[in-house]
């Protein structure tokens, strides 16, 4: 392909950590190593590669690029008009020296220029320098590697420079799947999962049609929606409110699964179907209760992020005309809120392994209705959402995690999820003047009302 000559090859796993080795075991710290390979992080190949290849049944990896210095290579084809039963495809000139026999003297490097975090992992895994047991047979298991050759009394600086090239095209257009695809495809990450059949299954997100053409949930890629969307929101946005929906206080503090791994880890291995199915019936609960203790969620979205609403005196005009609920940024902070008051009253019924019904779930955040979403109102009003001129509204861009943290902590408090001092609210530093802070100096007329207006939100 191009100027190079490559050849496709087979190799156990036990013959590849044989005989492959790293740039710098051949060079040592030279120049060409540090060009041509990038830094090896063993600890990536054994947390993560290795644990891919020890866990999952389904293990498979595309080809490991090596590149052979030296060893004059030989190419011996074998003739297909040998043999009666590939006579009639010896026409074929594509074929005629296809197969064959690549020979060296002895003499040869090998080095892997594109995969030498994979073959770390198998080194370490047939080394016993981890602590996972070795699949069955796993040393005599196969695996496809390009052999790279250097051109025919090719000059040594072309060569390097050659390979350097070969090294960064191989990474470069290497594209990564979106996180769109990965939850789309993924079999393997139960929230991926949990997440299609959602869509799928229940009613608040089935549309009738076909599913990728979907007018409650944003099948593309990206967070956002647009405002007069119908969506009420996207899939990795509802990917990522699942998540945290799913994040029970046990699962945060001791882990995810029968084997209590960390998030991150949990998602790279498909659980017993068993497992899923629990996933999916807690998740389908979490959203039931939703949707009910807050009607809202049911209104028509593309009518729900008006910035720019009617006059109040339109008559004909109904409220709310932006509720923060159908923002993808504010709809972490509801997952976030909604989990804890789950895991509030699923402590008070004294069992942790208690499982709350529908109707325990919908008490639980009966409150999170009395809270003002209209974007328009306190705490959100001239926060979250600013004005670009006397007349124009639109969500702050200016540090707005910020704003998210400060409107968080206020109606945290408003629940009562967060039990705060008279000092801690109206204080120096208090969470009054955190949120005054962001005020502008148009609505320091407005502050002491809007403040008074926070506080009558409060529950008890």
């Amino acid at each position: 392909m191009g100027r190079w000559e490559y050849y496709l090859v087979r190799m156990s796993m036990r013959e590849l950590a044989e005989n492959i080795r790293y740039a710098e075991e051949i060079h040592g710290p030279t120049q060409l190593s540090d060009a041509i390979q990038r830094e090896l992080r063993r600890s990536r190949a054994t947390k993560e590669i290795a644990s891919y290849l020890v866990k999952q049944d389904d293990r498979f990896f595309s080809s490991i690029v090596v590149a052979v210095l030296d060893g004059e290579p030989q190419w011996h084809p074998v003739s297909l008009e040998d043999n009666p039963e590939f006579k009639v495809l010896s026409s074929d000139k594509r074929l005629s020296e296809a197969f064959g026999v690549l020979t060296f003297n002895g003499e040869q490097n090998y080095y892997a220029l594109d995969g030498q975090h994979r073959l770390s992992a198998i080194r370490q895994l047939l080394d016993g320098e981890t602590d996972y047991r070795l699949p069955p047979e796993f040393r005599h298991e196969e695996i496809s590697v390009i052999f790279v050759l250097p051109r025919y009394l090719e000059d040594t600086n072309e060569f390097i420079v050659r390979y350097r090239r070969l090294f960064g095209n191989l990474n470069r257009y290497a594209k990564p799947m979106s996180q769109y695809d990965n939850i789309v495809m993924d079999e393997d990450d139960a929230i991926a999962i949990v997440t299609r059949r959602l869509v799928t299954t229940h009613s608040f997100f089935r549309m009738p049609g076909k599913e990728f053409e979907s007018s409650r949930v944003k099948m593309a890629k990206g967070k956002n929606v647009l405002a007069g969307s119908s969506h009420f929101t996207s899939l990795e946005m509802l990917y990522d409110i699942n998540e945290h929906l799913l994040a029970t206080a046990e699962r945060r503090n001791s882990g995810w699964g029968a084997e209590k791994a960390k998030i991150k880890e949990y998602k790279r291995f498909r659980p017993l179907d068993d497992e899923i199915d629990v996933l999916e019936a807690e998740l389908t609960i979490c959203w039931e209760a939703l949707t009910s203790a807050l009607p809202v969620l049911n209104e028509n979205p593309a009518l729900m992020r008006d910035h720019n609403p009617p006059s109040e005196n339109d008559q004909e005009a109904t409220q709310p005309y932006d509720c923060v609920l159908f923002w993808p940024i504010v709809q972490m902070v509801m997952a976030d809120l909604a989990r804890e008051l789950l895991d509030f009253t699923k402590a008070k019924k004294g069992a942790t392994d208690y499982s709350l019904t529908v109707e325990d779930a919908i008490f639980a955040l009966q409150p999170m209705n009395s809270i003002v979403w209209n974007a328009h109102s306190a705490p959100w009003r001239h926060i979250l959402l600013v004005q670009s001129d006397s007349s124009t509204w639109r969500i702050a861009n200016e540090d707005r995690k910020g704003r998210i943290r400060v409107l968080d902590r206020i109606i945290r408090w408003q629940l009562g999820i967060d039990r705060l001092t008279e000092d801690e609210v109206s204080g120096e530093s208090g969470l009054r003047e955190l949120w005054y802070q962001y005020l502008p100096a148009t609505a320091v007329e407005e502050a002491s009302e809007m403040w008074l207006q926070i506080e009558s939100g409060l529950q008890s």
